[in-house]
């Protein structure tokens, strides 16, 4: 009776404690995606401007380079527009779930993102460049804040999912 007791709080602390740690880093990965974006866009903004890629084969470059969720936002974006023969704005759409779904990116970032994509294609060279300019400015701002937030909350949920997982070990037993 005693070993399922000791069992029993081992897997109570056990499992608060890595709910904690898994939020806390929840907030690393958010900004490992938000720097993995920032650097894709102005990859993608090179292949279009300075090398003139089309933006479906600019798409194909990027995926081929990007890490996880961004290689496979970019496939579907392609898949769309290739296959599907999707205007820029449907094709982003679709590929905007994927990211939505299998990244840490928060919701001033994916509506960054997905403004962007409204865009894309859209006007001349220049208007171009400055959508490019905002996103990017976007992305620094939403950078900024989850770095913030990083450090305000991330020691705080470890903490927290120690502390209160003993709590409970402390009221039940």
């Amino acid at each position: 009776m005693r070993a399922v007791k000791l069992s029993g709080m081992l897997f109570v602390i056990a499992a608060g404690t890595a709910f904690g740690f898994y939020r806390a880093y929840g907030f690393q990965k958010r900004i490992a995606h938000i720097i993995l974006l920032q650097n894709a866009f102005r990859m993608l903004e090179t292949e279009i401007f300075y090398t003139l890629t089309p933006v479906p084969a600019a798409l194909q470059i990027l995926e081929a380079r990007m890490d996880e969720p961004v290689q496979q936002f970019f496939k579907q974006v392609r898949d769309g527009m290739e296959t599907g023969s999707m205007p820029v704005f449907q094709a982003w759409e679709r590929g905007m779930e994927v990211l939505q779904q299998s990244s840490f990116c928060r919701k001033e970032e994916l509506d960054a993102v997905k403004s962007f994509g409204v865009s894309l294609g859209e006007g001349d060279v220049y208007a171009q460049q400055k959508n490019f300019q905002l996103l990017q400015q976007r992305l620094q701002y939403a950078l900024e804040e989850a770095e913030r937030q990083r450090a305000q909350q991330g020691k705080v949920w470890q903490y927290m999912g120690v502390c209160v997982s003993m709590a409970i070990v402390i009221l039940l037993y």
